[in-house]
């Protein structure tokens, strides 16, 4: 198994390569698993296993691991895109509230995590720890996140 944050982080050299678009493990693979919708700027996934129902999560296409490392076209392009996914999701989800979260302690490489939080989620009064609580996704409910992603993308609007 990889090791992952702070585990990494004390080997100066593994750091070091993971921050190369040699050494990143989405760049290597020609992008990431779980892909259910495609933008101009990043990539969605859903994976089947989530600390929340409807969480997705972002992912950049260019290989930087701040967003302040982007050029401000390419900025402007990924909070764009980002927020037209964030609304398909929150169409879809009907959440109380949307946290966005960016860290990259274990990937470097640009990704923001998108977490409709509610009253019934396991989180409740404090903060997404993905460790303790994990939701296992039926098809269709990967399916409805598709379709919402996929009819912002193709600006029809979210899907309801």
């Amino acid at each position: 198994m990889e090791q992952t944050g702070g585990t990494v982080w004390s080997d100066p050299t593994e750091w070091e390569r993971r921050l190369t678009i040699e050494g990143c493990v989405i760049c290597v693979t020609g992008g990431p698993h779980d892909v259910i919708g495609e933008f101009s700027s990043c990539w969605v996934t859903a994976q089947p296993e989530a600390p929340l129902r409807y969480y997705t999560c972002v992912v950049a296409r260019e290989h930087v691991v701040e967003p302040y490392e982007m050029t401000p076209h390419s900025q402007a392009a990924f909070w764009q895109e980002a927020m037209l996914v964030a609304r398909a999701v929150a169409s879809v989800a009907r959440p109380t509230k949307m946290n966005y979260e960016i860290h990259g302690n274990t990937l470097p490489h640009l990704h923001l995590h998108l977490y409709p939080r509610g009253s019934d989620d396991p989180f409740v009064g404090g903060s997404i720890d993905p460790s303790s609580s994990r939701v296992r996704r039926t098809p269709e409910d990967l399916e409805c996140l598709k379709k919402a992603v996929a009819a912002i993308a193709n600006d029809d609007g979210p899907v309801a």
